[in-house]
């Protein structure tokens, strides 16, 4: 071995006098990828007079990226982390001892080399291990920054002795760096006002408080017929069940549309059957057959649309409006239709003011031809002066009918309509009032309970904390918050409860120590855990079964909730944005049901805060109430899986 060293000082003896140079050695800028070994010489140059004297060291033939734990289906490793390792094992038939040269090049998806990357200033940019025992595994750390995410690369590794490379480098081993999580961030806009919580929009979607009952009434209502008695000779007149969208027929009459327009409720869609509310409206639009039938047989059927728009729109009232028209023109069989308020129910102290017979803003019967539109509006008050209460009301109207068909049988048939009687189970409760004196909202007031309400992230201003509560919300099977999922959030209003959740996600120093100071805003700015689903929340991965949890986070073999087994990311600044990375050395499987992220202090608190109190104040929100989250978030079609994993996006807000 000694003399080998010998005859490698004197070719560089030769090389430093001119005798050889590097252009000599052939060492353009992209070398030929699989020329010999010796053709670069990173490790030094080889002694080719010693060559028959011993064995030359041979690299590993199965090289390897880490830390991974799969492959892709083109054969990628999947790199986890932006630490990236590289490794081979390296032998010598002569018990020398040896380094490997770690070669990297970025490749096409068929794991070809296509350019040369330069891992360091050394003249070939290239890894050169210290010298090792023959058969050791052979690690090498990859400078930082020197490997883009989201990039498919190749490495292969050669083996030098000290005096012989190698002939042929190591088979090509493939390799991705990327995160499981890796969402770019927009550019903060601090100026982007909070979105209004005022701004409602309605679902047709009946959301009911934790744990709530099934209904005020004994039974839930299925929609049903109303019908006359039968009459002697077989004949009777019913209203049919509410017809659907697709079997309503098409209206004719516009003027409905007038109601929902003075009440400034634009969503109230009097096109076609729909049922929507919001906290503080209801609209109940519905296509109601009147049909005269003989032995069961219908001899006549005239359609009619009702609308019933009730508003919770005082401290201790609220309004129904009520308008009625033909959707088509009253056929010939009938001389008349005759409809006219009976009486309105509710519960408690709840009362209807019943307006006079005159107060119709139209006559209330129709001829056939005739297509008018015919409106009431009935104020209900209830008793707010008992402080601290809750009350639960479900305001119900009946209408009398008298049907005269046009047939000469003048005697006009007598039934009557009742609204309670036309819901199905999936909206029977849709109209169910909570009123209160407590201090929830401010003074007095109503909303409708079971229509949930949405809490809409400032995500222009602080798209860390938006970021997070999305990629929870989309790719866990929880989907917490998620109208689309019909996954609600229900607040948790226990302070002691909230603490001990948070203190199991996030517990002290968690943030410093797994969070990066470049996702910080200013100075005074501080890394915080952001915790999703919300300590405040019973969906929350802290909140243990026996505490009344519905998605505790915990390992196997354990009862007790930890961050641990959520997902966990961090923000930080990569290239020119802020990226949300998932933890270093963690591999979320996606079947989670929560996280925890370390980011700004100030995009966490300002997320939620005093926005949040408003919200909550606002939609008169209470312990176990329904909520949504709108994150406004949106990656548009930058996925790089699509709706897969990893999740690799590039993020816009709304």
């Amino acid at each position: 071995m000694a003399s080998r060293i010998a005859a490698g000082v004197a070719v560089l003896m030769l090389i430093s006098s001119g005798a050889a140079s590097a252009a000599d050695l052939g060492h353009p800028s992209q070398p030929d990828p699989n020329a010999a070994p010796s053709t670069r010489p990173a490790s030094g140059p080889e002694v080719k007079s010693v060559a028959a004297a011993g064995a030359r060291p041979v690299s590993g033939k199965n090289p390897t990226a880490a830390p991974s734990k799969r492959k892709d289906a083109a054969g990628f490793q999947r790199v986890i982390s932006q630490k990236v390792q590289l490794k081979n094992t390296v032998t010598d038939a002569d018990g020398d001892k040896s380094t490997l040269t770690f070669e990297v090049w970025t490749a096409d998806a068929a794991g070809k080399p296509k350019t040369k990357v330069k891992l360091n200033d050394s003249e070939y940019g290239v890894i050169v291990s210290p010298y090792v025992a023959s058969g050791s595994l052979v690690t090498v750390d990859v400078p930082a920054g020197k490997l883009s995410l989201n990039t498919n690369y190749v490495f292969h590794t050669s083996a030098f002795d000290g005096s012989l490379y190698e002939t042929t480098w190591s088979p090509w081993a493939p390799f991705r760096v990327e995160m499981p999580v890796d969402l770019t961030l927009p550019t903060p806009d601090y100026t982007a006002p909070d979105p209004n919580v005022a701004d409602m929009q309605p679902t047709g979607v009946q959301t009911k408080p934790l744990g709530a009952s099934a209904s005020l009434t004994a039974k839930t209502p299925k929609a049903s017929e109303q019908c006359s008695a039968v009459r002697d000779d077989g004949r009777q007149v019913c209203f049919g069940k509410p017809l659907s969208k697709d079997e309503a027929p098409k209206k004719i009459a516009k003027s409905m549309k007038a109601t929902a327009a003075q009440a400034n409720v634009p969503w109230c869609n009097t096109d076609f059957p729909s049922i929507l509310a919001t906290r503080k409206t209801e609209c109940d639009v519905r296509a109601v057959p009147v049909i005269i039938r003989t032995d069961g047989v219908p001899d006549a059927t005239a359609y009619f649309t009702f609308l019933r728009l009730i508003e919770l729109d005082g401290q201790n009232s609220f309004t129904e409006h009520l308008t009625i028209e033909p959707a088509q023109q009253i056929p010939l069989d009938f001389a008349e239709i005759d409809l006219i308020l009976n009486e309105h129910l509710c519960q408690g102290s709840c009362k209807a003011v019943e307006p006079d017979p005159g107060a119709w803003t139209e006559k209330t019967w129709w001829t056939p031809g005739d297509m008018h539109s015919t409106s009431v509006s009935t104020p209900f008050t209830w008793d707010a002066s008992t402080a601290g209460q809750q009350y639960l009301y479900k305001p119900d109207v009946k209408i009398d009918a008298n049907i005269l068909p046009s047939d000469g049988r003048i005697r006009p048939f007598m039934t009557g309509y009742q609204w309670s009687k036309g819901y199905d189970a999936a909206t029977a409760d849709l109209d169910q009032i909570r009123c209160d004196t407590t201090t929830a909202g401010p003074g007095t007031g109503c909303i409708f309970v079971n229509s949930a309400p949405t809490y809409a992230f400032n995500a222009k201003a602080f798209p860390q904390a938006a970021a997070h509560a999305w990629l929870i919300q989309t790719y866990t099977p929880k989907h917490p918050g998620s109208l689309s999922a019909l996954k609600p959030l229900y607040y948790m209003g226990d302070k002691a409860q909230n603490t001990r959740s948070r203190g199991r996600m996030c517990p002290t120093g968690w943030a410093k120590e797994n969070g990066d100071a470049s996702a910080l805003v200013d100075a005074a700015d501080e890394l915080n855990c952001d915790e999703f689903a919300f300590a405040s929340t019973y969906n929350s991965g802290g909140m243990s079964t026996a505490e009344g949890g519905l998605n505790p986070a915990v390992k196997d073999g354990s009862t007790t909730p930890t961050g641990d087994a959520c997902i966990g990311t961090y923000a930080k600044k990569y290239g020119s944005a802020v990226h949300l990375f998932s933890i270093n050395g963690t591999d979320p499987t996606f079947k989670e049901v929560c996280g925890r992220s370390a980011i700004s202090g100030m995009h966490n608190q300002e997320s939620m805060g005093a926005h949040f109190a408003k919200f909550m104040s606002e939609m008169r929100l209470m312990d176990k109430d329904a909520y949504w989250l709108d994150t406004r978030i949106t990656p548009g079609n930058t996925c790089l899986n699509a709706s897969g994993t990893p999740v690799i996006c590039k993020l816009t807000t709304q």
